[in-house]
């Protein structure tokens, strides 16, 4: 018996079980039929008809006619009594993947995170197998970013990384993720994606300017401490060959910070330009940086 069936039959057991008059099971065929050729003012004009009748006493109104009025609401984008209707159901056998779609995108709407989740969660559990749901899973995705779940986050990122990451945003949250993993070695290569899709992404330019700054300065005091304890002729070579390394790094890292610089003339980004000035030995330019940094 198929889903549709076993609701009516169930509502109509209901109606005769109440001694329901014949004018009230006309009622929900009429709201059925309405709901069906989407004439939803209609369908839930009906659907309220019959639970006005009963009071607007749930525990006389079947689990069917709250469904077919808050997902008549949804349509009609009447948002406060649809959640009012489907919150009613949301645990009930009824409750099918379109109406666990309706209480997601409701809850989204209200700020509701753990809702939302909730009702995306139930919606994957639910919807037919054939039914598309590239957009919902990128929802998903987010929904457990923003909530720190990173565990499933990634595990959605599998299944959506083909198409997601070609979108900025949601390749940010995966960026973000990693951040705060510190999965170092993934944040790099994550970060020149995101400039291959938007050169001027902050985030990414950030992350690149400070690691190549880092790996230059730790190699600059690594490469001074050996010098000092032993200054040979053959050592003093070795730095100067490690000097032309990290100031290829330096003036990676300069780049990038210019460029964030210029877009936005943040104290942080200045600091770090004045330091980078101050290894190239051009005490004017670290100067003016190291004074805009003080503001």
């Amino acid at each position: 018996m198929s889903k549709i069936l076993r609701i009516s039959f169930i509502v109509l057991i209901f109606i005769s079980a109440c001694s329901t008059p014949r004018q009230l099971t006309e009622l929900i065929v009429n709201a059925g039929e309405a709901f069906k050729s989407e004439d939803y003012n209609e369908s839930l004009r009906l659907f309220e008809e019959f639970m006005a009748s009963q009071n607007n006493d749930p525990l006389h109104i079947p689990d069917s006619i709250y469904r077919g009025a808050g997902l008549s609401a949804f349509n009609l984008e009447k948002s406060d009594k649809a959640l009012r209707y489907l919150n009613q159901i949301r645990h009930s056998e009824v409750a099918d993947y379109k109406v666990h779609f309706a209480l997601a995108h409701l809850n989204r709407e209200i700020d509701n995170l753990s809702r939302e989740i909730t009702a995306l969660e139930s919606y994957f559990e639910t919807k037919p197998a054939d039914k598309p749901d590239r957009e919902l899973k990128k929802r998903l995705f987010e929904t457990y970013v923003e909530s720190r779940n990173y565990e499933k986050a990634l595990e959605v990122w599998a299944e959506i990384e083909t198409y997601a990451s070609k979108n900025e945003k949601l390749l940010n949250r995966y960026f973000s993720i990693n951040q705060a993993l510190e999965n170092e070695e993934n944040l790099d290569y994550i970060a020149r994606d995101l400039l291959a899709l938007n050169p001027n992404n902050t985030d990414a330019l950030f992350h690149l300017a400070k690691h190549y700054f880092w790996r230059a300065e730790n190699r600059y005091q690594s490469e001074m401490e050996t010098y000092e304890r032993n200054r040979t002729h053959r050592q003093y070579a070795q730095l100067l060959r490690a000097f032309e390394v990290l100031n290829a790094d330096f003036h990676t890292s300069l780049n990038y910070f210019l460029r964030l610089y210029k877009m936005d003339p943040k104290p942080s980004y200045a600091r770090y330009i004045g330091n980078i000035y101050l290894r190239f030995d051009d005490k004017s330019k670290a100067r003016y940086y190291h004074g805009k940094a003080e503001g």
